[in-house]
């Protein structure tokens, strides 16, 4: 009897080692399964509803033919569209198209809201889980444009904790691993440059990306110097300079673009200062300590530039 309890006492000591271990490999397993589909998201295009409005708000120099932002919308009388050079950032968003004149505004869960915001509206994919607000907005089409242009070492954005994003570390398999407000860049998956990885990369910035981080990895400008792409932005909300016009007396208007909560698809928005409904927005309304741009306030010092502009 004792030499056969003696001999049971290892066996059951292998086993219970065996089962610990077979439970560790589970958790450890378990644990990295999580942390890769954690960091290695996918986007994917929510389905729009292109719905024509009832409502015509007789916006001023729009031409409903016209299919890009700059064949849509006619500088006011007696303005001239600034030149931009070919290939610029100014030339991109001026051919942007535009979805069908009079159409409420397409959102990421496939509902419309009423346009009275919205003088033309981009024909612009979402996301289908509503993380591509005002701040996500301009980011996609800053990384989009450069993107298109292959110049990937410029897509790189700051998470609003501070930390980098780098287009060209996650097509090489980086990935980052985010846990409140803590981030860190992890080797997570094999090298790939493909669209959709692109896509899953916007996506992630967008998660981590915001009004925070826009102002972060900018600087405050005078009116005076604004350019096409530069933004205007508080804690709250941001919206975008997407066209600039100017009268034979050097004064300015501007095209304004955003998007906001719920996601929707980017628009130019309409000014109704002083009664009037015009796309354009002029220089010295911005010139004023505080202004607004659709139902958003802002003041002078939001007026701000990323990174070293377009």
């Amino acid at each position: 009897m004792n030499n056969t309890d003696t001999t049971a006492k290892p066996k059951n000591k292998k086993r219970k080692i065996l089962i610990i271990l077979l439970i560790a490999f589970i958790v450890i397993a378990a644990l990295l399964t999580a942390i890769y589909i954690r960091v290695n998201p996918t986007w994917r295009a929510a389905k729009l509803t292109i719905e024509q409005s009832d409502i015509d708000y007789h916006v001023q120099n729009v031409d409903p033919d016209g299919a890009t932002v700059s064949t849509r919308i006619a500088p006011p009388e007696g303005y001239t569209r600034i030149s931009v050079d070919k290939g610029s950032f100014g030339e991109y968003l001026r051919n942007y198209p535009v979805l069908p004149d009079g159409v409420k505004l397409p959102v990421y869960d496939g509902s419309t809201m009423s346009p009275y915001d919205a003088a033309a509206i981009f024909d612009i994919s979402l996301g289908d889980e509503g993380y591509q607000q005002c701040a996500d907005s301009i980011i996609r089409l800053y990384s989009d444009y450069f993107y298109e242009n292959k110049q990937y070492d410029k897509i790189s954005f700051q998470f609003s904790n501070g930390d980098e994003c780098s287009y060209e570390r996650w097509r090489d398999g980086h990935r980052m691993l985010v846990l409140g407000g803590f981030s860190m860049e992890i080797p997570a998956a094999l090298s790939d440059d493909s669209e959709q990885q692109y896509r899953n990369y916007l996506k992630e910035v967008m998660n981590y990306a915001g009004t925070i981080s826009l102002q972060n990895e900018s600087k405050v400008i005078p009116v005076s110097e604004l350019k096409i792409g530069d933004f205007i932005c508080n804690d709250s909300h941001v919206v975008m300079i997407v066209d600039i016009a100017e009268n034979d007396k050097g004064e300015k208007c501007y095209l304004i673009g955003q998007s906001f909560i719920p996601a929707v698809c980017f628009h130019i928005v309409i000014n109704r200062a002083e009664n009037e409904t015009s796309a354009w927005f002029t220089q010295k309304q911005l010139e004023q300590d505080s202004f607004e741009v659709g139902v958003y306030t802002f003041n002078k010092s939001n007026i701000r530039r990323w990174k070293d502009g377009f």
